[in-house]
């Protein structure tokens, strides 16, 4: 029989070393081959064949937007899961306190990304980066909050949850 300390900490490794990987992919993301002077690689290719007229002002103005769009996912998608790690499984599935701690979690993150990009050559640390980080990890616990508060708009099924993914559950 399991003892009930090795359970916890076995949940808890389990909830927040996915929020760690995460981190490890942001940091990653931080990185020099991921810099606006190298994305351009990838990025404008993909660009060329969906807008084939597009000036390179266009070009320009299309990288930033990807970009942006880049940082705030990548914290949108932090903020849920430092939500779901908080959580753990536990009821009630929603408290204010998870949403406040997911975001401050979230922001202190992006600030030490930006901090971390600072010492990277090719890359340049931005407050207005970091704010877009942080408005994608509030819009995560705003989705979080929405769906708890109006659950019928869940499924399309009037007066039906949708179905989520399970929450890990423990074998005794």
């Amino acid at each position: 029989m399991r003892s009930p300390f090795r359970q916890r900490s076995k949940e808890f490794a389990y909830y927040w070393g996915t929020v760690c990987a995460w981190l490890l992919l942001i940091s990653a993301l931080s990185t020099d081959p991921f810099s606006a002077q190298n994305t351009h690689r990838y990025i404008d290719p993909i660009l060329r064949w969906l807008f084939p007229e597009l000036s390179p002002a266009g070009f320009a103005v299309a990288h930033t937007i990807i970009r942006k769009s880049g940082h705030f996912t990548e914290f949108f998608i932090l903020g849920l899961l430092v939500f779901w790690a908080l959580r753990r499984g536990r009821q009630p599935a929603w408290q204010w306190s998870w949403c406040v701690q997911a975001v401050a979690f979230c922001c202190g993150w992006a600030l030490l990304d930006e901090l971390h990009q600072s010492f990277v050559l090719t890359r340049t640390a931005s407050l207005a980066d970091s704010a877009i980080d942080s408005l994608g990890a509030a819009a995560s616990q705003v989705l979080i909050w929405f769906r708890r508060t109006f659950p019928r708009l869940r499924s399309p099924n009037a007066g039906t949850s949708a179905p989520s993914l399970p929450d890990r559950q423990s074998s005794a």
